[in-house]
């Protein structure tokens, strides 16, 4: 019951604001002056962190999930809404972008996600994603398919030089679960493979000074479920923040590689 009031509130949450969205996509296609679109992007803006902040009440005082966060380098606190970093993360619910929104936009950027095309057809979030217009993925393996994929990454990692916002990318492509990790013929063993291609892609398209944020995220065995995290019964969630300047990406395939060791290493560490 309680999972259904969760879902209820946020997708209540989503409605509220969907007009204001709609006004804004409508905006941002038949009005491309430049003062239209300053105004565009500040209502959009307020919308985004004003419906966070919503949900992320309920999550904290009404279900009782603590983010406990471990921030060595108090990247956290020196973020601010107009910076424009690209977020990577490993993947196991589709709680983590609830969780990435509380934590990272409450006072940083907004975050605009990589997703799927199918999301679209989903009710409500699927039209957000849409008025939002975040950058859609088709997932295919065909080489023409991977092709159209990444030259919307691209796309996308260049709008954030003129909209001040961060671009949020799951290197893994999908939700961790233990048959994919053996399918995979993944050698972590709390993770996916991640691929290299999004990332390499947005760094050819980002200034030199562009920043990494690589968030790491812990939930308990059996705890992934994000039905199960909108329950209540769900107390504690682990994350571990990270930054690094783009410049340190020589080799992609490389670099995220010994991102995800290092992150490997940090669940298997984690405490129950």
């Amino acid at each position: 019951m309680t999972s259904v009031l969760s879902f209820a509130f946020v997708t209540a949450n989503l409605l509220l604001w969907l007009p204001l969205l709609l006004l804004a996509a409508l905006v941002r296609l038949v009005a491309p002056n430049a003062t239209f679109q300053k105004f565009n992007h500040q209502m959009v803006e307020f919308v985004y962190r004003s419906a966070v902040k919503i949900d992320a009440w309920w999550f904290s005082r009404v279900l009782g999930i603590h983010f406990e966060v471990e921030d060595p380098a108090d990247v956290l606190n020196s973020l601010t809404p107009t910076q424009s970093p690209v977020v990577i993360c490993n993947h196991q619910s589709w709680f983590d972008i609830f969780l990435l929104q509380t934590i990272l936009s409450s006072r940083g950027p907004i975050l605009k996600f990589v997703i799927k095309v199918e999301l679209l057809w989903v009710p409500v979030l699927g039209w957000v994603c849409l008025a939002l217009n975040f950058p859609r993925l088709r997932r295919k393996v065909d080489a023409q398919s991977r092709s159209e994929d990444l030259k919307r990454v691209r796309s996308a990692s260049l709008v954030l030089g003129t909209e001040p916002g961060g671009l949020l990318i799951f290197p893994e492509g999908t939700r961790f679960s233990e048959d994919k990790r053996k399918a995979d013929g993944s050698p972590y063993q709390n993770l996916l493979k991640p691929r290299p291609g999004g990332l390499s892609m947005i760094q050819q398209s980002m200034p030199v000074d562009s920043q990494v944020v690589d968030v790491s995220i812990g939930y308990r065995p059996g705890e992934t479920d994000c039905w199960r995290c909108m329950s209540g019964s769900v107390d504690k969630i682990r994350v571990k923040i990270d930054a690094h300047h783009i410049q340190e990406v020589a080799e992609t395939g490389d670099w995220l590689n010994e991102r995800w060791l290092a992150k490997d290493l940090w669940l298997a560490q984690a405490p129950p």
